[in-house]
């Protein structure tokens, strides 16, 4: 079997391992991840935005870059990159760097609206637009033209505020999947897919 990366970002981890552990959907579906200590999660990253509903910083940040000596690895990360010595990275994110994730523009719409709603879930409003996709960060105003979105996680945000915001599931009333294969929007669109249900169920219809 071929590894499509053997790089380790112990956020993505750590986030994704505590969502399986609580779903209502997924938990006896997805294996989780090994647990780590909440000790060794760096805070603001983008991945802890998508991921944690109580995120408290007013930015966050997108860059990754490898860690300079192994001897700093938390010992359970350490364990797990050593099972490809020559190529096992350990990833940590910061002020510069590589756009690990490939990030594109929509992706940063998007994770700055979802950051307005984290930071007060009354304020952002959407609308609906025909060719534009926007964010006013003034007037906390999402535009959004839903087809135009060209990336997997950019649509799974607008999804998910559109879901948490409007109550409206019809977006998303379909029996495909959006994500791509990549690893973040296949852990986030199963995120999404337990919100969607929880909501749905507490409809009672």
């Amino acid at each position: 079997m071929t590894l499509a990366s053997t790089k380790l970002v112990p956020e993505l981890q750590y986030y994704f391992e505590k969502f399986i552990r609580y779903s209502v959907v997924n938990k006896n579906q997805i294996p989780a991840p090994v647990t780590v200590d909440v000790t060794y999660i760096p805070n603001q990253s983008f991945i802890e935005l998508l991921f944690n509903d109580s995120y408290s910083h007013v930015s966050y940040k997108y860059l990754y870059t490898e860690s300079a000596s192994r001897s700093t690895i938390p010992i359970e990360y350490l364990d797990r990159i050593m099972l490809y010595s020559s190529s096992g990275k350990y990833m940590e994110v910061g002020d510069t760097g590589e756009n690990l994730f490939l990030l594109q523009s929509d992706d940063f719409t998007m994770l700055d609206a979802l950051l307005s709603y984290r930071i007060d879930s009354t304020a952002l409003t959407i609308i609906d637009t025909t060719g534009v996709i926007s964010f006013d960060t003034t007037s906390v105003i999402l535009y959004v033209d839903f087809d135009l979105l060209t990336t997997p996680l950019s649509k799974l945000i607008f999804l998910y505020l559109d879901l948490v915001i409007r109550n409206n599931t019809e977006n998303y009333n379909n029996t495909s999947l959006i994500s791509s294969g990549d690893l973040l929007s296949s852990c986030y669109e199963a995120y999404m897919l337990d919100e969607f249900y929880k909501i749905i169920s507490a409809r009672g219809i």
